[in-house]
């Protein structure tokens, strides 16, 4: 199946990613957007997955990065590789910035996301990233811990279902914590303005 997607994924990369980096920067004067409502303070937190290369990934292993969170699954057609080009837009306007920038997507598709699927799928469109995946039991308490949802749904395509999913993006600090959360409507931009103040 990894083979048979290969042409889509890379057909929807380039076209999102395209689309995304010619947009002309705009470069924010002060952090905007996606800070994150008082019932909300208290989502995030440590997590241990398995990672694209069959390493077990701990997230307080990488303090010290600012980290990009975000849900989806591989075989997303529409918001995960367009969340995955804007980041990318925000890379480029971070500049020499992106080296203390970690990029991290947890699968809530645990059938068919094993770690091959996701180590392809990264590599086309976010050299650097980490794609997770493991347990349905583990990504559940991952999903609860940050406060999103996803829901599985069947489907007369191919592959059988589609997963509805949260589309937000978690700006986790250096020190572990959850201080923003981005919105799938929010510009590469704002979230660069958002990321740039925590890594100052």
């Amino acid at each position: 199946m990894i083979y048979r997607l290969s042409a889509l994924l890379r057909w929807v990369a380039v076209t999102v990613t395209v689309l995304v980096l010619l947009a002309p920067p705009v470069y924010a004067q002060e952090p905007i957007g996606g800070n994150l409502k008082l019932k909300e303070r208290n989502i995030g937190g440590d997590f241990t997955l398995t990672d694209h290369n069959g390493e077990r990934f701990r997230l307080s292993d990488h303090r010290g990065k600012v980290v990009l969170l975000f849900f989806g699954y591989t075989t997303c057609t529409e918001a995960c590789p367009v969340t995955l080009a804007k980041i990318n837009g925000v890379y480029k306007r971070l500049g020499e910035q992106k080296k203390d920038v970690l990029t991290v997507f947890v699968s809530v598709d645990p059938a068919r996301d094993t770690p091959q699927a996701l180590k392809q799928y990264m590599e086309y469109f976010l050299a650097g990233a980490v794609g997770l995946t493991g347990e349905k039991r583990e990504i559940d308490v991952v999903v609860n811990q940050y406060g999103a949802r996803y829901e599985i749904e069947k489907t007369d395509s191919a592959l059988g279902y589609h997963v509805n999913h949260t589309t937000d993006m978690y700006v986790i600090d250096r020190e572990g914590k959850v201080r923003h959360r981005f919105k799938h409507e929010d510009k590469p931009e704002e979230i660069a303005a958002g990321v740039r103040r925590l890594i100052s």
